[in-house]
């Protein structure tokens, strides 16, 4: 039987398993303490709902933190986390995410964590993060940019919105073990884990799970 979700004292919630397994590798080559469960929420509306009521005092959680796309817009990601907060008697809320990753400690209720993918501070997605990760002079990165740039239109041609998906998979199909999934790729050392946004990232959740 798989475990349960939502049941430890202290939570990370993610949006599905590439979140999952970006965060469990990039814990483990830094050597994050376990003390948080990491659960997949299957979707960000489902992520958001979960949060809403684990959030609600009196709560049973010490901990809680969520890693969520910030997607095309992160002043509205923002506010509507922020509302929540503000409902369920949070204060003390910073207008603003902080780019180091938002900390918010209330002496009624859990500490909450707050990570916006990419870095708190721009649009984007997990694999806009991941982008981050990819060695800077690596030759394949611009011929990928290139290649999905000269793509001709046609109807299933990817969306504008999964750009970042479309160049982070294809440079993935290119490397030496074709196709790795993220958490893989990261464990296989294609992906720099030491670049300074995985340590603000890792600096984040210790703060939040210290």
């Amino acid at each position: 039987m798989g475990k349960v979700k939502f049941q430890g004292n202290r939570i990370l919630l993610v949006e599905g398993k590439d979140d999952l397994h970006v965060v469990t590798n990039l814990c483990n080559i830094h050597g994050v303490p376990k003390t948080f469960d990491v659960d997949d929420a299957e979707g960000v509306e489902h992520l958001l709902d979960v949060f809403r009521v684990l959030i609600k005092k009196p709560s049973n959680k010490e901990r809680i933190g969520i890693i969520v796309d910030a997607d095309l817009d992160i002043e509205s990601r923002w506010l509507s986390i922020r509302k929540m907060l503000v409902q369920a008697g949070y204060t003390s809320i910073p207008l603003k995410p902080q780019p180091s990753g938002t900390v918010i400690k209330d002496p009624e209720g859990p500490v909450i964590g707050i990570w916006i993918m990419p870095n708190n501070t721009v649009p984007g997605i997990l694999e806009d993060f991941v982008a981050f990760l990819v060695p800077p002079n690596d030759p394949l990165w611009p011929q990928v940019e290139e290649c999905l740039q000269n793509l001709p239109f046609c109807s299933n041609r990817f969306e504008d919105k999964d750009w970042s998906k479309a160049r982070l998979h294809t440079w993935l199909v290119w490397q030496k073990e074709p196709g790795k999934p993220i958490g893989l790729a990261i464990s296989k050392r294609y992906l720099d884990a030491g670049v300074p946004v995985v340590q603000e990232l890792v600096d984040w959740l210790k703060r939040v799970f210290a």
